[in-house]
């Protein structure tokens, strides 16, 4: 479910921002950057002088005009790395079909860009049939994919040691093992007439949606507005709640030596009976399981609920402002609505369960020739090193920009930048998805509500398990996450006595295969030093 929520809000991003990343930013590293590429030197000049460059077909949903004689920003590489590129598209809605037809029928492009270990199934059998190229077999001659492939070294652990796919990076994350997209949305017109600061702890935020049930923030006389609210998808959306208590309904944690499922820990029971007294007490919406995104923004926003999780982002945070702004013309919408961010837990501890910092990740074909893949490789190097990034973020000197001292200045406006298509080859390599254009509306405020998350956020320690079929039944798995969201909810909603059903729901959750999910997860963590 957050895979999908979060390929749906990235999906408008990524487009956009790729193309649109000629608009300048932080990346104003001159042309000979410190991240320079592996083709520098002779062996740059020896391959400009080559009478016929390389060609080297290229996939994604995106590339549709990349290689367009007007495109100034591929004629740069082609200068660079005397190479001819050959995109390969499909439409969003089908070009992870039409990439496995493609596969299937040995038509596998050179250089793709796919789901990668999202995908493990597929992706695993591409591993075993030799199908895409251990890059990181190569990476000591390709200093700038050494250096990128080092921020994942948990991926490789699940594939033997090595790396055959380049994860596509988030550049506002660089450094970070995980990013977060989430967050706490509050109506802070309702603080302000009750005389409440925006919550930082798990505590003031049991108050403060108590205040908003009870004490009529909407000033209509009647007692009909709840504290939060959520919306469909299992409890899923509830995880910043559970983080407050140090703990998830999905996660693992290393206890005395083994790892074990956060789901059946005390910690969840805590925030089980936090949610449940909640739900008792009416802070909770009723229907905060049958919401739908849409009708959970608009309860917000027509002032039923006075607080809600909900995705942290430009695209978001602009069409609840635009909303608001519908609703209430005579205000200002930042007086309206505000952020929690990441709460403090009782022990003061602050936790934002993120995503690891990669989106899709780019492969070679492993039957191409050894031209090709040379050529591919210093394609993607390229494009990671400091002078690649400075062309795909800011473009051409003189003719995309220029500088005023340290300053990048744009000479195009955002829509004629869309036009030069070679832009979006940087998805080869890394998205910014959160680089925004100085004309971008409440850019000042997007930012700080990312960074109230974002700034938190923690991957999951046993991501990308590889337990073999043979050990562990798939299905096994899927069922408990089913059981745990029907238990869940169930506890929150109808228990009697949260504290004894929550002790039958584990002895269930163990005995349903838990107890066998264990001990192999264990067996692998083990066996690929977890």
């Amino acid at each position: 479910m957050f895979r999908k929520k979060l390929v749906l809000m990235l999906l408008v991003v990524f487009t956009v921002a790729s193309i649109l990343s000629g608009c300048g930013g932080s990346k104003d590293n001159g042309a000979e950057g410190s991240g320079s590429s592996s083709t520098s030197g002779g062996e740059e000049s020896k391959a400009a002088q080559s009478a016929e460059p390389v060609e080297l077909s290229v996939f994604s949903w995106m590339f549709e005009g990349a290689d367009s004689p007007d495109s100034v920003i591929y004629k740069k590489l082609q200068e660079k790395l005397n190479v001819r590129l050959k995109p390969v598209t499909a439409s969003w809605n089908d070009w992870e079909e039409k990439l496995n037809v493609m596969i299937a029928s040995g038509e596998m492009p050179d250089v793709f860009i796919s789901y990668g270990i999202d995908r493990p199934v597929q992706y695993r059998q591409w591993i075993k049939e030799g199908m895409v190229l251990p890059i990181s077999d190569y990476a000591d001659s390709y200093p700038n994919i050494r250096d990128s492939l080092a921020n994942f070294e948990m991926l490789a652990k699940t594939t033997g040691g090595k790396h055959y796919a380049l994860p596509i990076y988030n550049e506002s994350g660089s450094g970070k093992d995980a990013v977060s997209g989430h967050n706490i949305l509050i109506r802070k017109d309702w603080l302000d007439k009750l005389g409440l600061p925006v919550p930082t702890t798990i505590d003031e935020f049991y108050s403060v949606a108590k205040a908003f049930t009870e004490n009529d923030p909407d000033g209509n006389g009647k007692k009909d507005t709840y504290g939060y609210t959520s919306s469909s998808g299992g409890v899923w959306w509830q995880y910043p709640i559970f983080n407050a208590f140090d703990t998830s309904t999905e996660r693992w944690e290393k206890k005395d030596g083994q790892w074990m499922p956060e789901v059946i820990s005390e910690e969840t029971k805590e925030a089980v009976t936090f949610l449940h007294q909640m739900y008792n007490e009416k802070m909770l919406d009723p229907e905060f399981m049958l919401n739908t995104d849409d009708k959970k923004i608009e309860k917000f926003v027509t002032g039923k609920v006075g607080m809600i999780i909900h995705n942290a982002n430009a695209t978001f945070y602009n069409d609840i402002y635009n909303k608001f702004n519908q609703a209430k013309p005579e205000a200002d919408p930042k007086s309206i609505f505000t952020w929690v961010g990441t709460l403090k837990g009782k022990t003061g501890i602050q936790r934002m369960d993120g995503f690891n910092n990669f989106w899709c990740e780019t492969s070679i074909n492993a039957g191409i020739s050894e031209e090709k893949r040379q050529k591919a490789l210093e394609l993607l190097d390229y494009l990671l090193s400091d002078e690649g990034q400075d062309l795909m973020l800011n473009g051409v000197e003189g003719v995309h920009y220029k500088k005023d001292g340290d300053t990048v200045v744009s000479l195009m406006t955002d829509e004629e930048k869309t036009k030069d298509k070679g832009f979006s080859l940087k998805a080869l390599v890394s998205w910014n998805t959160d680089y925004l254009p100085d004309t971008t509306p409440n850019k000042e405020e997007i930012v700080a509500l990312s960074k109230s998350t974002g700034d938190y956020a923690v991957s999951n320690p046993l991501a990308y398990l590889n337990i073999d079929e043979d050990a562990l039944d798939p299905s096994i798995p899927n069922q408990l996450t089913d059981f745990v969201n029907e238990e869940i909810v169930k506890l929150i909603a109808n228990s009697k006595d949260v504290a004894a059903d929550f002790d039958k729901f584990k002895e269930a959750w163990l005995s349903k295969g838990g107890a066998k999910v264990i001990e192999e997860t264990n067996k692998q963590a083990t066996t690929e030093g977890r």
